[in-house]
């Protein structure tokens, strides 16, 4: 006769992780109630010394969906662009690109101005409109 068929394997032994779950729930508990929340560090931050930014001039240039850049309405061409720039003597030039012009003229843009002239020169959006 063949018992063995009959005879069941043993299982393999697991972990249980309900014990472990509650060990960790009450370390986290002795944490936080042990915790001192009353200590606050505080950091002292050293004072700005240096020029106010109200003369600083900004100058902002749209540019369009066709890729021309425009200076206060009027667009500017790619060869006068840098010349009618420098005239204006930006602290910073600011270009902001329309929701449906190309990369490709963002970055000649971009790269033309920085080259040319010794501004920073940033690139913005537009808030959404309400």
């Amino acid at each position: 006769m063949k018992l063995d068929r009959f005879r069941r394997t043993p299982e393999p032994p697991g972990l249980s992780l309900t014990a472990m779950v509650d060990v960790l729930f009450l370390m986290i508990i002795f944490l936080v109630l042990g915790a001192n929340f009353e200590q606050l560090e505080t950091v002292n931050l050293p004072e700005a010394h240096g020029r106010a930014s109200e003369g600083r001039i900004v100058l902002s240039l749209e540019l369009r969906r066709d890729g021309a850049l425009l200076l206060q309405g009027r667009p500017l061409s790619r060869e006068d662009a840098p010349a009618t720039v420098r005239r204006r003597n930006p602290a910073e030039i600011l270009i902001l690109p329309d929701k449906a012009a190309r990369v490709e003229d963002l970055f000649f843009w971009y790269d033309l101005l920085l080259q040319t002239l010794d501004v920073p020169v940033r690139i913005g959006v537009r808030p959404p409109s309400s």
